[in-house]
């Protein structure tokens, strides 16, 4: 029942996020190749507000956590040339926002690098950038993924799991560091 509670919650993450996007990236709002998932600090709040099964610590965990995010900005694209854009405002992003390098992973052909902005403990973070691209010539996927707000890089992992967010796995990484 705890599963399907939080399908329906994601599905309508999902629906209402559709026509959301982020004002600085809003140069993707009319590119085909582009996808864009985008939920922001109202519709974070309203999530939180829901009377999910609040026995269950594993919902309690995720209720909490999105109560404390601003948003989460998610991008992807198999267009090489957007995929060049993506690693570009990558970059920018660190660089503009002072971004500490968490770590990175190459595993499968694929790049995964980690960005955060410290936030008031070692276990949490203001922003969390991470980028995802590939290193072999047939696959050309990218991803870039901004996550604003007080984040628990112990549980952020919990969150991206249940939305089925691309390098989502690489974030199990962080709860056993």
């Amino acid at each position: 029942m705890k599963q399907i509670k939080l399908l329906g919650l994601i599905m309508a993450i999902a629906f209402m996020s559709a026509t959301g996007v982020a004002q600085d990236f809003s140069k993707y709002d009319k590119v085909r190749e582009m996808n864009a998932f985008v939920v922001n600090k109202s519709m974070l709040k309203l999530m939180s507000k829901l009377d999910l099964d609040s026995e269950d610590e594993d919902v309690k965990v995720y209720l909490d956590l999105v109560e404390n995010l601003d948003d989460i900005r998610i991008y992807t694209t198999e267009s090489l040339e957007y995929g060049k854009q993506l690693q570009a405002d990558f970059d920018a992003l660190k660089s503009k926002n002072n971004l500490v390098e968490l770590m990175r992973v190459k595993s499968d052909g694929k790049n995964v690098n980690f960005y955060i902005k410290p936030g008031k403990s070692d276990d949490y973070v203001n922003q969390l950038l991470m980028f995802i691209n590939s290193s072999e010539k047939n696959d050309t996927q990218s991803v870039l993924m901004l996550i604003n707000g007080n984040i628990d890089l112990k549980n952020i992992s919990k969150l991206t799991s249940q939305m089925n967010i691309p390098g989502g796995k690489s974030l199990e990484n962080l709860k056993n560091q």
